[in-house]
């Protein structure tokens, strides 16, 4: 991948993260200025680059259903093992008062190991469950984009008899929630085969033109209107989707950041100058996943657990803990493999 193009979606990730960061904080930070931050559409941009993501790691010389599952294995829980281990960490001191976007805190034992167990397993939103750690609701898209993995990657390597029934049973685990998101990842798999065919004097059009649609598509909430119009036929849709209650509005979003990606790639040398920003956004990029998973236990933790109340000081402590814990897993990502690749062995 041409190194300005992998800048690009490196930034696209970090600015995906932070907007999820404070679609769930500012609220709770600055109650009397409130600001539409993009949170569940920062959650659907995350999908077309993963399904982009994963398409072209997946279809690099030598990568065979052993390697795949390293990798995805590496990723996934060189970050979710330590979400969870933190809502556990972080339940002494959470209290029973609910901030902004932390979800129930008077959990039961029996519904807070329940929750714990659910989402170790991925399963915590298939079919009738919606569920999510304790104190974390952003897990409930990992819970999705697992299950993309699992069915991409038996499409891809499992022999060809065993092809479709092991999509089918992936499929039966997902439920029909998380099936319903599926062709927005399946966006961004799409995006990668497609890449390099779109003219370059279309790349400018795309790549903005996309950008724009994306912006209006969120600014004017045309998911949630769809939604709505879909609840007039369909009242139970909202509690029995959840996440996936905006999947009209979600598939034009998704077609709006597969044309951005598209154009990115088409634009070829004139993303060069990004370059110029390569390292800040590499790091940046680097605790993308730390910072979405970890910063909702953790302002628990410090609203609730230590009192700090001040948006500035808070903002500056989770900074630093985000920093702290993405240096020790994130950022550990290289023996996460190596242990995974002699666990599969």
């Amino acid at each position: 991948m041409p190194a300005s193009l992998s800048l690009y979606l490196d930034l696209v990730r970090f600015l995906a993260a932070i907007a999820v960061l404070l679609f769930h904080l500012w609220p709770q930070w600055m109650p009397g200025f409130p600001l539409p931050w993009p949170g569940h559409a920062a959650v659907i941009v995350f999908f077309v680059l993963s399904g982009y993501m994963i398409a072209h790691a997946a279809h690099q010389p030598g990568v065979d259903l052993r390697t795949y599952l390293q990798h995805r294995a590496a990723r996934i829980l060189s970050v979710a093992l330590p979400a969870l281990m933190l809502s556990v960490a972080v339940a002494p001191f959470a209290g029973v008062t609910p901030i902004h976007s932390s979800g129930p805190m008077d959990l039961s034992p029996a519904a807070f190991w329940g929750r714990i167990a659910a989402s170790l397993l991925f399963i915590a939103q298939s079919w009738n469950l919606s569920l999510a750690p304790p104190y974390n609701p952003p897990y409930w898209s990992l819970c999705y984009e697992v299950w993309y993995y699992v069915m991409y990657g038996a499409w891809l390597f499992a022999p060809r008899r065993w092809r479709w029934p092991a999509v089918l049973l992936a499929m039966l685990c997902a439920g029909p929630k998380i099936l319903l998101l599926a062709p927005v990842w399946l966006l961004g798999v799409a995006t990668w085969h497609l890449r390099g065919r779109l003219p370059s004097g279309l790349a400018v059009l795309f790549f903005y033109g996309c950008m724009l649609a994306g912006l209006l598509l969120f600014w004017f909430d045309v998911g949630v209107l769809l939604r709505n119009r879909m609840l007039v036929h369909w009242p139970e849709a909202a509690q029995q989707l959840n996440e996936s209650a905006l999947f009209i509005g979600d598939y034009l979003l998704g077609i709006a950041v597969a044309g951005n990606f598209l154009g990115a790639v088409a634009l070829g040398e004139r993303l060069k100058p990004l370059l110029r920003i390569e390292r800040p956004v590499r790091f940046a990029a680097s605790y993308s996943f730390s910072i979405y998973l970890y910063h909702m236990p953790l302002a628990v933790l410090l609203w609730n657990g230590l009192g700090l109340h001040s948006p500035l000081q808070m903002a500056a402590v989770l900074a630093a803990m985000l920093l702290a814990l993405g240096t020790l897993t994130e950022r550990q990502l290289p023996l996460c493999r190596r242990v995974m690749r002699r666990a599969l062995a």
